[in-house]
């Protein structure tokens, strides 16, 4: 199914390029004159890409660039459609696998972790529709669950927040709604997964069936006040790079009977301490601790959504709108990271700037941890990625996206953005 901007632009038609080839695959595609599948797409990422505005002022402003615009009566009754929200999410999940297949995985360096899927996971709240309800005087803002593929960065939406919950749901419940199978994320039978998520999903008992019946595992801070019995000392292996500033390893009963692993560290850079909890119990400890440290990878495209793309507030007032939305998110994110490789691998335009002041931030925390006699896990030299789109990386893209210029000036744009501006 192609692509159907009028423009002619070339960063356009290769931004789009993987969805004109995996929306044919998708089955809940449907022939629909007024308003195709593939302009639904292309609107929704469109409108969670370019300057923030309401729907009308979107379709106002854009209409120039595309051969038909929906009228905003079919735009918003788009939005509630259960199909289109099928399709979405179909696609979203062909993307991701896309981006499995296709991006470079810095976890791959870990023989240890082959069998492993790696997610971090969270909960992000936005503001309320302009036409929400009032509820107790007031409205209530937006919450729901994302999960983000730590090997290739892939977001992916798990699941929208009770809006009946007066108050922000709590993340064990909604996590407790959803099937084995979505918790796996298309992992194959008999691969293990492994899921990082703040001390809000702590539930040992439904850790322990999630772990027996699904081979899907947790991690997570302990929290402060948490009391457990040491049950057996692990040796922790201090030959191994991967382990460096681990010192404890070892079983615990939770006070619910639930034995776990505790996992005691310290931050390299402040010499903090930092407690692990997990059901996973063959792993190394360094390395366990270092993807909970990954996990802030989610925050970082959760301030991606907030203030690179500027979506603080749901578009429309149903729930099908509202988690809509946030699949389009999920496939702009991911549409971005495959522009990202493409600029790199076949334009070879990279944000050298932005590389060095990282590998310069790496070196000043090597030099003060061995200043304090703190070791550096190994993770730190294989896991060097960024954590977010730049904003030099948006604000190219929605400059030449109804552009006619070729990649290759594209291309030599962001070049002169990366080195001088």
């Amino acid at each position: 199914m192609a692509i159907s901007n009028l423009t002619n632009s070339y960063a356009y038609s290769q931004f789009f390029e993987p969805v004109s080839v995996l929306l044919g695959l998708c089955r809940n595609r449907h022939a629909c004159p007024e308003l195709p599948d593939a302009r639904w797409i292309e609107l929704g990422v469109c409108r969670s890409l370019l300057d923030p505005m309401s729907g009308r002022g979107f379709l106002q402003q854009y209409s120039p660039f595309f051969e038909t615009m929906p009228s905003t009566g079919l735009f918003f009754e788009a939005l509630k459609s259960r199909r289109r929200l099928g399709l979405c999410q179909e696609l979203g999940a062909l993307l991701c696998d896309k981006l499995r297949s296709t991006l470079p995985d810095p976890l791959a360096a870990f023989e240890e972790l082959k069998n492993f899927d790696v997610h971090a996971g969270d909960g992000h709240w936005h503001g309320a529709a302009a036409h929400d309800p009032r509820r107790d005087g007031r409205k209530w803002p937006v919450g729901h669950l994302y999960t983000l593929n730590l090997r290739c960065h892939a977001m992916n939406h798990m699941e929208m927040a009770d809006e009946e919950d007066r108050k922000h749901e709590h993340d064990m419940r909604a996590l407790k709604r959803q099937s084995l199978e979505a918790l796996r994320q298309g992992a194959p039978k008999g691969r293990k997964v492994l899921i990082a998520w703040d001390s809000a999903c702590i539930d040992f008992e439904q850790w322990e069936h999630w772990k027996k019946r699904g081979g899907v595992y947790f991690l997570t801070r302990a929290k402060s006040n948490m009391a457990c019995a040491v049950l057996k000392d692990l040796p922790v292996d201090s030959g191994n790079p991967v382990n460096g500033g681990v010192f404890e390893d070892c079983l615990v009963k939770s006070a619910s009977g639930i034995t776990l692993r505790r996992i005691r560290c310290e931050d390299p850079a402040t010499g903090q301490v930092h407690t692990i909890l997990t059901n996973e119990r063959s792993l190394p400890p360094g390395l366990l601790a270092q993807i909970y440290r990954m996990r802030w990878d989610v925050e970082k495209v959760f301030d991606q959504f907030k203030n690179s793309l500027k979506e603080q507030k749901a578009w429309a007032s149903s729930a099908t709108a509202k988690t809509m939305q946030a699949h389009f998110l999920c496939l702009t994110h991911n549409l971005m990271l495959l522009m990202e490789h493409h600029f790199e691998n076949t334009c070879k335009v990279t944000n050298t700037a932005e590389k060095a002041r990282r590998e310069k931030r790496f070196l000043e925390l090597k030099e003060a941890s061995a200043k304090a006699g703190r070791k550096v896990s190994s993770v730190y030299e294989h896991v060097k990625r960024f954590t977010k789109r730049s904003l030099k990386f948006i604000r190219c893209l929605r400059t030449h996206l109804f552009l006619e210029k070729p990649l290759a000036e594209v291309a030599a744009y962001l070049a002169n953005l990366y080195q001088h501006l």
